[in-house]
């Protein structure tokens, strides 16, 4: 049942977190799809492990954004930094960690061969697959740090209510992704500490969805985008039905400052709910783009790290 004091207490979903290696090769990737840096920063040990839990680590941190939108990705490069990586792309199906960012791509050869010509390549698979709604097609890019982007398309209409920017060659982050074994756990998870429901759910049973996941076990997959609305960032939980036995959990690894596609960013109105639901603690400090800020992070069911970001106003 839902808490009814969490109404509300999410304002917007920001976009994604990535642990970054190479922080230039990420903003040259995510400039390709149109965002841009609005602010950075420099943390020390201290606070570094205050926000992260880490072990000895300081931090950069860069916000980048989406022009006219509210929305975008905030990367973290830890220093030192970590030789793991979340994803690995040989084992496309493993669960509980984020796995895609997607993009929507008004003229989706238009945006491949633009972001290509960046010096990024897509998988030769291109994903082309019958909703309820309509006929889609997707393509993947598997990044630097093993992040992967996605641009999707189709008839326009069907974007009328899942994009905010629908006239350039990518929309903003449209959604942060990543497949489950056990997806009650985790829509438990967004219910009880962030207030968030499932806004639209779909299946998918299509063999060129399994080649651009990669996998050879054919795929029933069942999903729940959970957000605040459809046209803004949500969250996608993924059930790609495989056989019991078939996927592995990297949960454990999933964490900072493994580098990969970490968690997400969520602006919120009382970071000290959000704490007290999930038991951890709440550290005051500035947030690249968000100023000075109350801020809360807790690591899902579905292996991603959520950072409730609470804006304090300035006095005058």
């Amino acid at each position: 049942m839902r808490d009814e004091a969490m109404a509300g207490v999410v304002r917007s979903i920001h976009g994604p977190i990535i642990s970054s290696g190479d922080i230039d090769a990420h903003l040259a990737l995510f400039a390709a799809f149109g965002l841009r840096e609005v602010a950075r920063c420099e943390r020390s040990v201290a606070e570094t492990t205050a926000i992260w839990g880490t072990d000895r680590q300081s931090c950069t941190e860069v916000t980048l954004e989406t022009p006219g939108t509210r929305f975008g990705v905030r990367l973290v490069r830890f220093d030192p930094g970590s030789p793991a990586r979340i994803r690995d792309p040989s084992r496309g199906s493993d669960s509980e960690a984020l796995k895609v960012i997607d993009f929507y791509a008004p003229d989706l050869p238009a945006a491949l061969a633009a972001i290509e010509a960046a010096g990024f390549a897509f998988k030769p698979d291109v994903a082309d697959y019958e909703t309820p709604e309509g006929r889609y097609q997707e393509a993947h890019l598997w990044g630097p740090d093993g992040v992967v982007c996605a641009l999707i398309s189709g008839d326009a209409a069907l974007f009328d209510d899942l994009a905010t920017v629908r006239d350039r060659l990518v929309s903003e982050p449209q959604s942060i992704s990543g497949p489950v074994q056990d997806a009650d756990a985790t829509l438990a998870f967004f219910e009880e500490v962030f207030g968030l429901t499932v806004i639209h759910r779909y299946g998918l049973d299509d063999p060129s969805f399994d080649a651009l996941v990669g996998t050879t076990a054919r795929m029933t997959l069942r999903a729940w985008n959970v957000g605040l609305n459809k046209r803004e960032p949500y969250f996608g939980v993924i059930d790609y039905g495989l056989p019991p036995g078939s996927q592995v959990s990297v949960r454990a690894s999933a964490r900072p400052p493994a580098r990969g596609l970490l968690g997400a960013t969520l602006i919120v109105r009382d970071a000290a709910t959000i704490a007290a639901k999930a038991g951890v603690s709440v550290v005051t400090t500035d947030v690249p783009g968000f100023g000075p800020a109350r801020i809360a992070t807790v690591q899902g069911p579905n292996g991603a790290w959520f950072q409730a970001v609470q804006p304090v106003p300035v006095a005058a």
